[in-house]
């Protein structure tokens, strides 16, 4: 590792700036030990819900022939609505596709936020199906079309329309766990008399690799890095030993995988959180759990910094005495 040092500081200065400087050294052996780990996670997995180093990896009724629906629906006339659910940022997408062939696609997009005062999941629904309602009624859509639902929750799907959010979730409000979101966003919507219904819900990475496939095909596996972090990938039904659905099991299609891997880390003997990463974890709302999302999401990152800068200028290594600081002082 390089000698970090500050020309003027003092030898104390030096070596705390050097102590920090190999706290976020990664070695080339020290990536493929993490690699191997991640593998090892999403084998054990498969298998069973309850491994101690395994990630959820919960099975989706989306399978990989999905872009083949995809080309299909672009050969004739249609129109399908997307609605995304962000509970980490309290905002609602809403997006409309028309296809017509022989014509570019026709997309329109809008955002809404999500009222502070949300406090059950009828509430959250019902916010969901009024602002369908402005989404259709602002772009004049007067047809029954179907709607698509992505939420940023693990969900365990029970059918093609959806299922129900995670009753282990760590990071949802508990008034969501166990709620079927399909459920109840299509009540809301028919108490609105709008001429929409739920058609699929599934969690976002795996809605972003459907995305991927109207464009590209061939894609086979999604990365979510921004406010969390989580991956999903196409994996044969006979690999997954967990499996209890016969339709899914005995299908020769590859189904997707969600596999929640902001959990990867818990129980890691690989992974090496820094002292700034025990602080985010000690001061979260789910100390322990979700350690490697911790580590590189946004939502995390920036009050790591605010860390590392206060510590610096506790060692006196940045900022004048007299300089102003009130900013770092708080989250």
């Amino acid at each position: 590792m390089p000698d970090y040092k500050i020309e003027g500081a003092t030898h104390a200065q030096n070596a705390f700036l050097h102590d920090i400087a190999s706290k976020f050294s990664v070695t080339d052996a020290h990536l493929g030990e993490l690699a191997h780990e991640v593998h090892t996670y999403l084998t054990n997995g498969l298998v069973s819900d309850t491994e101690p180093k395994g990630l959820p990896s919960r099975v989706s009724y989306i399978k990989s022939t999905i872009s083949n629906d995809i080309r299909a629906a672009k050969k004739q006339s249609s129109m399908a609505l997307g609605l995304t659910i962000s509970t980490s940022t309290h905002r609602m997408k809403l997006a409309s596709i028309k296809f017509d062939p022989g014509a570019p696609d026709i997309i329109n997009k809008q955002v809404f936020h999500i009222r502070d005062n949300v406090d059950s999941a009828a509430t959250l629904c019902e916010e969901a199906a009024v602002h369908v309602a402005q989404f259709i009624n602002t772009h004049e859509i007067k047809e029954h079309v179907p709607l698509g639902v992505t939420i940023d929750l693990p969900l365990e799907e029970k059918s093609k329309c959806g299922g129900r959010v995670a009753e282990d979730s760590r990071t949802c409000a508990g008034f969501l766990r166990n709620v079927d979101i399909a459920q109840g966003v299509d009540a809301a919507l028919l108490r609105l008399h709008l001429p929409v219904r739920v058609t699929a819900t599934t969690n976002c990475v795996i809605s972003s690799m459907v995305a991927a496939q109207h464009h590209f095909p061939s894609t086979s596996a999604a990365l979510i890095l921004n406010h969390g972090i989580n991956a999903a990938y196409y994996e044969a039904p006979q690999k997954i030993s967990k499996l209890a659905n016969a339709e899914l099991g005995a299908s020769s299609t590859r189904v997707a995988i969600n596999t929640e891997l902001a959990r990867f880390g818990e129980n890691s003997s690989v992974v090496q959180p820094t002292m700034w990463d025990h602080r985010i974890d000690r001061e979260s709302t789910n100390t322990g759990f979700h350690v490697f999302e911790k580590l590189v999401a946004d939502k995390y990152l920036g009050e790591i910094v605010r860390n590392l800068i206060t510590d610096f200028m506790d060692a006196q290594l940045i900022f004048a005495r007299d300089t102003d600081v009130t900013t770092f002082s708080e989250p």
